[in-house]
């Protein structure tokens, strides 16, 4: 029983220091939105430049010059980080799915090997939380 109990407490421990909440409760869900910008960094003539991603897909060159098309939504699943350019309610909280953003980033810069012009993706966020305005942007390097 002693062991039943102490695996309780470290889960509501555990769950109210991760990003995500996981194992950890909350009553009231906090009220916050945030409204994700996709933007990529590109090589240009004169060094470097942030492009939008219109639609959330853009076109670049492979080594070969060929043009390939890459939609943001081909690899990002979770509604709350994959709807660009709308305001959207942070089901779990601003701070996990900010944490959820930066893994989506992530995952779709190392899984975009061909696009030779892409150097790194970057996502400005804006979020409001329990009525504040505030901003963010996070950042994925192409590796």
């Amino acid at each position: 029983m002693l062991a039943f109990f102490g695996l309780e407490l470290w889960g509501i421990a555990y769950g109210q220091r991760t990003p995500d909440h996981v194992f950890g409760f909350q009553m009231f869900n906090e009220s916050s939105r945030l409204s994700i910008h996709l933007k990529r960094e590109v090589k240009t003539k004169r060094g470097k430049a942030l492009v939008a991603v219109e639609g959330a897909c853009w076109r670049a060159p492979d080594k070969t010059g060929s043009q390939h098309k890459y939609c943001w939504q081909d690899r990002v699943t979770d509604v709350g980080v994959r709807t660009l350019d709308q305001s959207v309610h942070a089901a779990y909280g601003l701070d996990a799915q900010l944490f959820r953003l930066q893994a989506a980033l992530d995952d779709v810069a190392a899984h975009i090997p061909d696009d030779t012009r892409t150097l790194a993706l970057v996502a400005d966020v804006e979020t409001l939380r329990n009525g504040v305005v505030g901003s963010v942007r996070l950042r994925a390097e192409k590796p």
